[in-house]
């Protein structure tokens, strides 16, 4: 019974942000007859596939009460990485990428040892991953900004197209499609929401919460590694930067869609949502030609209501609270 009405939550979080969603749509249509197009939806989603793809993996740090905040370092360093395989050592682009997303993996299982084995708090270890993984990416680019110029096989997974649609959205979709079975479907995806809804339950159920907690880092830093490479293919250049303020964007996107970063609880599905949301917003923004002081402003009431929404708070009730008599509480017992 409790699993039914955690499902049913769940569903019903995914609901209202699919229609804060659309209602965002419909006004931002209204605004501007520009925005529902395909080639503009299409640019929507090419635009926050990195994002996307990024909260395919870091998703699960929260769920199970942790965080990552390495995740934009990692991406960044992904991508200078792979173009040092590539084009400083001659390795093919395949090979090359293989071995860049072994070291992203590596990178996030020391992650979840240090978190799990040190017991040194999730939000110390991935800042100071965050920083150290920065540091590498400067010192092995020379603090440069690389143009990637070749092999052309590489350059298509960021600008190729298939059917008309962007390589990187179908990357982005399939992730979502994988982490969602993975999360909901499995034995893992359950034991990883046992872990963050109470530990100790979950032990005395023979789950292992620090192997679990070293394999969710090492999906986040995976996934973070996809994401680099793919950026490094779509705007054909490596640069320490890259993906500066990007965690940000992943959480935002994450705790959007439903995620509590309690743990316990978590939607693939609703951090897509969430990321889309934002992408909705800045993309209509410029079609208005807005300055760019008004992003943030906008970008930030949305995500208030996504949450507050995502609270299952009603009307009716904000309101009897509001106007509610002092005292009335106290009187009544």
């Amino acid at each position: 019974m409790n699993t039914k009405s955690a499902l049913f939550k769940e569903h019903m979080v995914e609901l209202r942000l699919f229609g804060v969603l659309l209602g965002l749509m419909v006004v931002l249509s209204l605004i501007s007859d520009r925005f529902l197009t395909v080639d503009n939806l299409t640019n929507v989603l090419w635009s926050v596939c990195l994002i996307g793809i990024m909260t395919t993996g870091a998703i699960y740090a929260p769920i199970t009460g942790g965080i990552d905040l390495s995740v934009a370092s990692m991406a960044a360093l992904a991508g200078i990485l792979a173009n040092v395989f590539m084009n400083t050592l001659g390795m093919n682009w395949i090979v090359a990428i293989l071995i860049t997303l072994v070291i992203g993996a590596g990178i996030g299982w020391l992650n979840g040892v240090v978190t799990t084995k040190f017991l040194v708090p999730a939000f110390i270890v991935t800042m100071a991953a965050k920083t150290y993984l920065f540091g590498v990416a400067m010192l092995v680019s020379n603090g440069d900004q690389i143009t990637i110029m070749e092999p052309a096989p590489f350059l298509q997974i960021g600008i190729g197209k298939l059917l008309g649609i962007p390589i990187p959205i179908y990357i982005m979709f399939t992730l979502v499609i994988l982490s969602h079975i993975l999360l909901k479907k499995t034995v893992f995806g359950r034991r990883t929401i046992a872990v963050g809804a109470n530990e100790v339950a979950a032990k005395l159920t023979g789950v292992n919460p620090d192997r679990t907690r070293i394999i969710v880092y090492t999906i986040s830093s995976v996934t973070a590694t996809i994401a680099g490479i793919v950026m490094a293919s779509l705007t054909q250049q490596a640069y320490a930067m890259n993906a500066t303020g990007y965690e940000l964007d992943v959480i935002t996107a994450i705790v959007v869609g439903g995620t509590s970063l309690m743990g316990g609880s978590g939607s693939v599905v609703g951090a897509l949502i969430g990321a889309v949301m934002v992408g909705f917003i800045n993309n209509g923004l410029n079609l208005l030609d807005m300055p760019s002081a008004f992003h943030p402003i906008a970008t930030g009431i949305v995500i208030l209501v996504a949450l507050i929404m995502n609270q299952g708070v009603s009307v009716p009730a904000v309101l009897k609270r509001w106007f509610a008599r002092p005292g009335a509480a106290e009187a009544a017992k």
